[in-house]
């Protein structure tokens, strides 16, 4: 192994990895110290490795006790101290979150030593050494000392993420919903509609993507996955009609009314694409003077506004941050307005029906957090993933990634932070791309997605954080592990209670149509980044890379055979040929009946499926022009509601869900 190698292993840098296709890719050597020049090493060619090494092995050695300590509830596993020190003279004092303090000798707690070089050793001491006393799950100082040294170390002590109880839910992304009232783009008030409806027919959850703001001044970068921040809420889905500064405040109630304002309202509320930036326009024309009337005088309502920004010092930081990008157009007064009414307005549908909400595993390159933790992001990189079967030239996502070892020494904040702001409105969490807990490829800027490398992170501790935070916001979490995963992110999943991803577009094929989804999973028909129902069974989806150059002819010819193949094999196993009607709509129905009856713990139902949608709401790897992002329903809620065959299908499928019945019985459902 060359010293640059070494290093890079030391770093955690990972030197190869295995694709898809089982073939061993490794990392060019100028990949490597790219990615470690943006991770702090002293290198700027393979020639500086060796002496950068040497330093790096220094410097390991003086740790005597890692920054952070992970322990599990129920679980005996030791920490490591290492010095030229007799245990007698060591002592180690834990300070729990609520105060109190434990102090023992380190006599008393050793589980096992070795000898190191010179007088060094290292021992295996237990935390929690008398079970009677167990230590409570939070997050709780260690202090090791002896004779001239201190050290000390954050100690997170976790649960497992909560159970889920069996359960279904829909799934409709909140720009998509329609009502006759809308302002061009659904709001937290449709969704609070939505979910009393769903509630009604017995869904434990309604879903969405994820609620984060996005940048939406010309030319608008709406991609949910690539938000400003992951600490603040989107003001593009508040509703200014429920709100009472709009009654206090006659200059917006005059711009509400204005003939100007309600022909733009109205061409943005027929079109078939949110016009972001001509919504975000409407909505900032009449926020901006309802925030001067609140602010302008005094209220308890005010009086909750002060107190909320008190509160949330990121959500100020945040506000100046959008007001100096707008250029002098905006006020802090009035980010931060929207700010508070989007945490108040998501309450609200949170407590019409449990929320499944999504975390996106990054942040927009020129959004507001590098600017906030500007120290745990790695600049001159980016996240993303290699090649695969679906994008041959690998994916560069162009967020910055966090830097393992600094999210370490600022014990988490960030993270923490993050977690807590996802969880604080959600009863169910997907976390998107869960491997990223354990690694994450990394593209050095200068080079495509096809020259880079996996970092790993400490996935102990990460997935330990997800857990306590899970635990104590009730909140069952999702991960989404499709694609190539290794085997020991599902194994630390499984261990923490935290759920599968299962697509049945995946796992169904011509020779098992209906496989059946595990215990432990949310079970789908499909994502929304994956072909609709109707466009896979017909393989309009075929046609569509073919006309895109996406594949060749012949690769669409085979790939419509087998296409044709699995067409026959869903009919007959769903029952679905003998429908009179239209065969891909009773397909669909005996889907997702059979992933009801199944084991799976949760099962999502797309709603726009039901009405026979074929367009996605994103298509991967075509960027946000388009209708990515974009694509409205074409049904308005009180016309779903309406419908009696949408109605009576959920209603079965609660039926389904809640039944005793044989878990290979498969019913198509009208």
């Amino acid at each position: 192994m060359t010293a640059t190698a070494e290093l890079a292993e030391l770093h955690g840098v990972q030197t190869s990895y295995e694709g898809g296709d089982g073939t061993t890719h490794r990392a060019d050597e100028d990949v490597l110290v790219a990615i470690l020049q943006a991770l702090g090493a002293p290198v700027t060619s393979p020639a500086h490795a060796a002496a950068a090494l040497a330093a790096h092995r220094e410097e390991e050695a003086r740790r005597h006790l890692q920054p952070i300590l992970v322990h599990r509830v129920g679980t005996a596993a030791p920490t490591t101290l290492t010095g030229r020190v007799h245990p007698r003279q060591v002592w180690c004092t834990i300070e729990l979150e609520d105060g109190q303090i434990r102090r023992q000798s380190l006599t008393g707690c050793i589980t096992g030593m070795s000898a190191g070089a010179g007088q060094q050793a290292t021992y295996l001491f237990a935390l929690e050494p008398d079970h009677r006393q167990p230590l409570p799950p939070g997050y709780h100082r260690v202090f090791v000392e002896w004779p001239g040294e201190l050290v000390t170390a954050l100690l997170i002590v976790a649960p497992t993420c909560p159970p889920p109880s069996r359960g279904w839910g829909v799934f409709l992304p909140l720009h998509a919903v329609r009502t006759d009232q809308d302002w061009g783009v659904g709001s937290y008030t449709d969704m609070a509609t939505l979910g009393r409806w769903i509630g009604e027919l017995g869904g434990s959850m309604v879903g969405a993507l994820p609620l984060y703001p996005a940048f939406l001044d010309p030319p608008a970068d709406p991609s949910p996955y690539l938000p400003v921040s992951r600490l603040a809420y989107n003001e593009i889905f508040v509703d200014p009609t429920t709100l009472p500064e709009l009654a206090r405040s006659a200059e917006a109630r005059q711009r509400v009314a204005s003939d100007e304002f309600r022909r733009r309202l109205s061409s943005v509320h027929h079109a078939a694409l949110v016009d972001y930036e001509e919504v975000a326009r409407l909505r900032r024309h009449v926020l901006a003077p309802m925030a001067d009337a609140l602010l302008d005088g005094d209220s308890s309502r005010r009086d909750e506004f002060c107190s909320f920004t008190e509160q949330h010092p990121e959500l100020l930081a945040y506000a100046r941050f959008r007001a100096d990008r707008d250029g002098g157009t905006s006020t802090v007064r009035y980010h931060l307005y929207a700010q508070w009414v989007a945490a108040q307005q998501l309450s609200t549908a949170a407590s019409a029906i449990p929320l499944y909400a999504d975390l996106p595993i990054g942040v927009h390159p020129d959004g507001f957090d590098p600017l906030w933790a500007p120290h745990v992001f790695v600049a001159g990189v980016h996240g993303g993933a290699p090649p695969d079967l679906f994008f041959e030239g690998g994916q560069d996502w162009s967020f910055p990634p966090l830097h393992p070892e600094r999210v370490r020494e600022e014990g988490y904040r960030y993270f923490i932070d993050t977690l807590r702001r996802a969880f604080r409105h959600a009863s169910y969490l997907r976390i998107d791309h869960v491997m990223g807990l354990q690694r994450l490829y990394w593209i050095p800027e200068g080079f495509d997605a096809r020259h880079g490398a996996y970092v790993s992170y400490r996935a102990d501790e990460l997935f330990a954080l997800v857990s306590l935070e899970a635990s104590r916001a009730g909140t069952v979490v999702v991960g989404e592990d499709l694609g190539t995963v290794p085997a020991r992110v599902r194994t630390r999943m499984a261990d923490d209670h935290m759920l599968r991803s299962w697509v049945l577009q995946f796992e169904s094929t011509p020779q098992d149509p209906l496989p059946d989804p595990p215990a432990s999973a949310l079970a789908s028909w499909g994502t929304h980044d994956l072909a609709r129902f109707g466009a896979y069974f017909w393989g309009t989806d075929i046609d569509e890379n073919e006309g895109e150059g996406r594949v060749s002819t012949a690769e669409a010819t085979v790939q419509r055979q087998k296409r044709e193949h699995w067409r026959t094999a869903i009919l007959d196993a769903t029952g679905a040929a003998e429908d009179a009607g239209d065969p891909a709509d009773a397909a669909l129905r005996g889907c997702l009946a059979h992933l009801a009856e199944s084991a799976a713990d949760l099962v999502l139902v797309d709603l726009e499926e039901l009405w026979g949608e074929r367009e996605p709401q994103n298509r991967p790897g075509t960027g946000t022009g388009a209708s990515n992002w974009r694509r409205r329903a074409s049904h308005t809620l009180a016309e779903a509601r309406e419908d009696a065959g949408t109605t009576r299908f959920l209603q079965r499928l609660n039926g389904l869900r809640h039944a005793d019945a044989p878990t290979d019985q498969v019913a198509v459902l009208p």
